[in-house]
């Protein structure tokens, strides 16, 4: 019947709802399909445009750079002109001939002769990044970075080659770049910008209204970075936000960009009218077709009503079943068969299309252990007419199990046919389901409760009393089961703590889980610290805390192990001077007026404890002094250990540092008594207050020890810190970096000051003299010498000094001077640390130099670090034919012995000694007996110093072999050196 009232009339509606969709979104696709080619049209002629004009200004900036380039390079072909024409008028022609052009280029803010450096020749200022971006161009026009000049107005740096070493710098006006571009037809929206090769932008126009934007920087299209000339992109401006088809050109032949942009918004402006007459057609559209289907539509839902209504009845009887799981039943006349509703069938496992099925089925499809017990309720309610109630499981087909309830009773009848039964089904799987996960989790519950490892317990969060207790608690507290019961939750907290405990009990929040660290205590009364996690639960009806306990006081104190590790030296058991810093500062921050001040204290030779008494006795030495010094920072404040055999005393009130640095004397002085007897300190130190403004603990200890460091140089038990010693210090940093690499920049070299042998006068040696060259000075030899010896690079340097030696040694023999020799000052670190014979050897073999072209100059310190070394090496170089001269003598710890017992060929007379000898009689004295004593040793003698005519003709008068000095001849580069022997010869 449903079948025939839905037929008549039936998919007009919806048929006319179809075809005029169709259609119409035909219509609307090929409307869509001509807006977009349009729109991509314009976009396209958009970029177009912008490409053409970013390729037409980029002609005027090469036609505007090539001029420029061209006048400056006219500068300088009239410069090279004048050179050859003019010499003497060459710098003022050459300023008129910048005047004249930067008069001509009004657009050039200025033009000035520049060397290497940047640094300006004529008139003007220089650029101190000019080494950077000079070389840009090549031989042609350079263009540099952008610069901010005064007023807001901006100069773009251009440079030309003038001559080797020079270039004119150039500073154009932005505004000149601008000017260019301005008045072109962009758009309402549109710009022309250039850039530099980094995307720095120079003009802009127009330049919007966030204002100017010359200096920042925008990003590039791909294709100029990987070094193509155009490019063409659409995006987002960065500077105003505003969408754009983007032309780029850098074709100009110098490093710039051209960029060139045309809104999207104007291009798409006549587009955007076009779409909507476009959509003012499909809504009219639209709306007609809705209008037409709704009248079609009306007519029909008046006869699906009906239809619905009668649907609707039969739909809430089906949807009532699913809800509640719920079918009907109903036993047939034959009482051999039984009606059943779909859901009803379903719940049995039987087909539901069915409808009718054989008892024999239904009960087939029942557990069998289940079975007959049903069966034999049914029959009772056949027989007796008593309700039929049954709960029972059904096997399904796929094997799984469901429970169902069965009620039932007479339903009335007729005397042919008998009484009828019928009833419903419910589906109570899922109360089943529940029960079970209820009782498995009680079990489960009980399970983990009793084995679980950690004490667990639950309370009565009114009584406090323990409820239930697991063997586990039972163990680690001390009590059995019973015990506990029978107990409190203050019973196992000290009782000092039971205020507390009671408080954070009835002020915990009914159903939150909290968990937190508190000290517990056993039966027999020993106390630990347990980590508990609680959280509320209900138990036998009553407000209750389930509670998990877990023994932390191992970790605990292994937690506390490591932080005082990570704050304590675990030698000296001291604070580390990181941990005293953090709480230095700590203070500051909490009180800006603080001050302190800081004593450092830096032990000498304790790395030679360890080798020569054993590295058990050197900890004991450390640990005494430490334990003086962690007495010293109760006393007065802080103390603190620094690796490598340093301590810092911190007072916290500055006013106490001369009481500090008393007891600091007092125990530098007292020897630590050990076993093998008394060793003393020797110590040198540092003094610091502070801090100052901006000033953080770390600079104040650093300061500290700077001055602790300058003390031990000086040799002074005790020193205070002044700003000078960071600037030596930095500076000391800075020149041993440059050491360094000096060797392989080729800054090193030689100069040579001649030795003439008084007696006849001739030039018998040249001593080779370091010298470092930079720029157009030197270091100071006093100066970078000691650096170099300290860091180990005086070896490399040495043997380049050799290799010089003997290169010169090669240059004199080729002179006809072979018989000059060359003496060479060598280092102590040189002599103990390298192998100089095998050197030397080396350089005689390669440039066959003759035995006795090479001189070794020696300061007495080598026979202070490692006298018997010092006498072996030198022995091995007398060995090879070479002089060895003690130089500075009698300056130094001069000894009878080493001039008796070392193989020595000369002793250098100091300077000291030298100076005014012919009026000094106290210096005459101690020559002569100098003279006398290397006479008596066969030792020859070499003055030094000597910036006299009288000066040498006292020494030649007293027995004085050679010398050396300022009168007889300056230090000079070698060949200087040779043309003045060739000159006295």
């Amino acid at each position: 019947m449903a079948d025939d009232l839905h037929a008549p009339g039936g998919g007009s509606a919806a048929t006319v709802r179809r075809v005029g969709v169709a259609v119409g979104l035909l219509l609307m696709a090929g409307l869509a399909l001509l807006l977009q080619q349009d729109r991509q049209a314009r976009v396209a002629a958009a970029h177009r445009q912008s490409l053409a004009l970013a390729s037409g200004v980029d002609r005027l900036l090469h036609y505007g750079l090539r001029n420029l380039e061209r006048a400056l390079k006219g500068i300088a072909a009239d410069a090279a002109t004048w050179k050859s024409a003019a010499p003497d008028q060459r710098d003022l022609l050459l300023a008129a001939a910048i005047e004249g052009v930067a008069a001509r280029q009004p657009e050039l803010h200025s033009i000035v002769l520049v060397d290497a450096q940047g640094n300006a020749l004529s008139e003007g200022e220089g650029d101190p990044g000019f080494p950077q971006w000079r070389d840009g161009g090549g031989d042609g026009l350079a263009v540099g970075p952008l610069r901010a000049g005064g007023e807001g107005e901006w100069w773009l740096s251009l440079a030309v080659r003038h001559e080797p070493g020079r270039w004119l710098l150039a500073r154009l006006r932005t505004a000149e770049l601008e000017r260019m571009i301005r008045g072109l037809d962009t758009g309402a929206r549109g710009h022309v910008t250039i850039l530099d090769a980094q995307g720095v932008l120079l003009a802009r126009v127009p330049s919007g209204e966030a204002g100017p934007f010359t200096g920042q920087r925008a990003p590039l299209p791909p294709s100029l970075r990987t070094g193509g000339r155009t490019g063409l992109e659409r995006g987002v401006s960065p500077f105003d936000g505003v969408e754009r088809a983007r032309g780029f050109s850098a074709a100009s032949g110098f490093d710039l960009v051209v960029a060139a942009g045309i809104s999207i918004d104007d291009a798409l402006a006549g587009w955007h009218r076009l779409l909507g007459i476009a959509a003012l057609l499909a809504l009219l559209y639209w709306i007609g077709l809705a209008y037409l289907v709704r009248r079609l539509g009306l007519a029909e839902r008046a006869h699906a009503g009906l239809i619905e209504e009668l649907e609707a009845q039969a739909d809430w009887l089906d949807q009532a079943q699913r809800a509640a799981s719920t079918g009907v039943w109903r036993i047939e006349s034959d009482g051999e068969h039984a009606r059943m509703s779909p859901h009803t069938a379903l719940m049995y496992g039987l087909d539901p299309r069915d409808g009718v099925y054989p008892l024999s089925d239904v009960f087939g499809a029942m557990h069998e252990e289940d079975r007959p017990r049903v069966q034999e309720e049914f029959r009772r309610t056949v027989e007796a007419g008593v309700p039929y109630l049954s709960e029972h499981r059904v096997v399904l087909p796929d094997g799984s199990v469901r429970w169902v309830t069965a009620r039932g009773g007479i339903a009335g009848g007729d005397g042919r046919t008998g009484p009828r039964i019928t009833g419903t089904v419910v589906d109570v799987t899922d109360r089943h389901l529940a029960r079970a996960r209820v009782a498995r989790a009680e079990a489960q519950f009980r399970a983990l409760f009793e084995r679980n490892p950690l004490p667990f317990w639950v309370f009565d969060e009114e009584t406090l009393r323990f409820l239930a207790v697991n063997d586990a608690a039972a163990r680690a507290y001390g009590y059995d089961v019973d015990e506990f019961l029978s107990m409190t939750i203050l019973d196992i907290r000290p009782q000092d703590e039971a205020p507390q405990v009671v408080e954070t009990i009835r002020s915990r929040r009914p159903g939150t889980e909290t968990d937190g660290v508190w000290t517990h205590q056993r039966r027999d009364g020993s106390r630990f610290t347990a980590r508990v996690f609680s959280s509320s639960i209900e138990f036998n009806g009553r407000p209750a805390r389930l509670v998990l306990a877990e023994d932390i006081s191992d970790r605990i104190a292994y937690e506390r192990e490591l932080a005082w590790r990570a704050t304590h030296d675990p030698t000296t058991g001291l604070q580390t001077v990181a941990s005293l810093i953090g709480e230095l500062d700590a203070m500051s921050l909490r009180d800006s007026r603080v001050r302190y001040a800081v004593a450092f204290v830096r032990l000498r030779e304790m790395e030679r404890l360890a080798p020569t008494l054993g590295q058990r006795i050197s900890e004991k030495l450390l640990r005494g002094i430490a334990a003086r010094v962690e007495a010293l920072g109760r006393d007065y404040g802080m103390a603190g250990y620094w690796p490598g055999q340093s301590f810092v005393v911190v007072t916290l009130d500055p006013s106490r540092l001369p009481a500090l640095m008393a007891a600091l004397e007092a125990m530098v002085n007292a020897p630590v008594e050990l076993e093998g007897g008394a060793h003393p300190i020797e110590a040198s130190i540092g003094i610091a207050e502070g801090p100052e403004a901006g000033e953080a603990a770390e600079q104040v200890v650093g300061h500290a020890a700077l001055a602790a460091i300058q003390a031990w140089r000086e040799q002074v038990p005790t020193l205070s810190y002044d700003r000078t010693m960071a600037v030596q210090a930095a500076e000391r940093l800075v020149l041993a970096r440059r050491i360094r690499t000096a060797l392989d920049q080729e800054e090193f070299e030689l100069h040579f000051q001649p030795i003439q042998r008084l007696s006849d006068g001739r030039i018998v040696a040249l001593e080779a003299l370091l010298r470092w060259r930079q720029g157009e000075g030197y270091v100071p030899p006093d100066v970078f010498i000691p650096l170099a010896e300290a860091s180990g690079l005086i070896v490399p340097i040495g043997r380049w000094t050799l290799e010089q030696a003997a290169r010169a040694h090669v240059r004199l023999a080729e002179c006809g001077l072979a018989d000059v020799a060359i003496a060479v000052n060598v280092s102590p670190v040189q002599l103990l640390a390298d192998n100089v014979l095998a050197t030397i050897d080396d350089l005689r073999r390669r440039h066959a130099i003759p035995r006795g072209a090479l001189h070794v100059e020696l300061t007495e310190s080598v026979l202070l670090r490692r006298p018997q070394v010092a006498r072996m090496r030198m022995l091995e170089l007398r060995v090879a034919g070479v002089r060895i001269s003690i130089d500075d003598f009698g300056t130094g710890f001069s000894s009878m012995a080493y001039l008796r017992n070392l193989p020595l060929d000369y002793v250098k007379i100091d300077r000291a000694f030298v100076r005014d000898v012919h009026v000094d009689p106290r210096n005459a004295s101690i020559c002569r007996a100098m003279f006398a004593l290397a006479r008596g040793l066969d030792l020859g003698t070499i003055a030094e110093g000597v910036e006299s005519a009288d000066e040498l003709a006292w020494l030649r008068a007293n027995g004085c072999d050679q010398a050396q000095g300022y009168h007889i001849g300056r230090p000079v580069p070698l060949e200087q050196v040779i043309g003045l022997i060739r000159a006295a010869a």
